[in-house]
């Protein structure tokens, strides 16, 4: 049997097209927001804290890259805690 893979398919589930950005909120601690992250991003806890630093001094951090899928479902679980996510396309700095 031979399976045809849709390469849009395969870039949504596979390659970095997208990434999540935690913004800045006044609703969720600092304690609350590492744990999410280390929970749903698979942060270490110096990167959480990292992150929700960032967030809250530029208003916005980037918390993490993938696939479409990914993305999306470590958005929807963010959201439901009330953090504050945007997903959106994946923009590299490298050329």
């Amino acid at each position: 049997m031979i399976f045809f893979i849709n390469l849009t398919v395969y870039k949504m589930v596979l390659e970095k097209t997208h990434q999540l950005i935690l913004k800045n909120d006044d609703e969720n601690d600092y304690l609350f927001v590492i744990a999410a992250l280390m929970r749903y991003c698979g942060h270490r806890s110096e990167q959480a804290e990292q992150c929700a630093v960032i967030a809250h001094n530029n208003g916005k951090c980037d918390i993490a890259s993938g696939g479409f899928l990914d993305m999306m479902e470590t958005k929807t679980e963010l959201t439901e805690l009330g953090l504050n996510v945007e997903l959106k396309a994946y923009e590299s700095s490298v050329h």
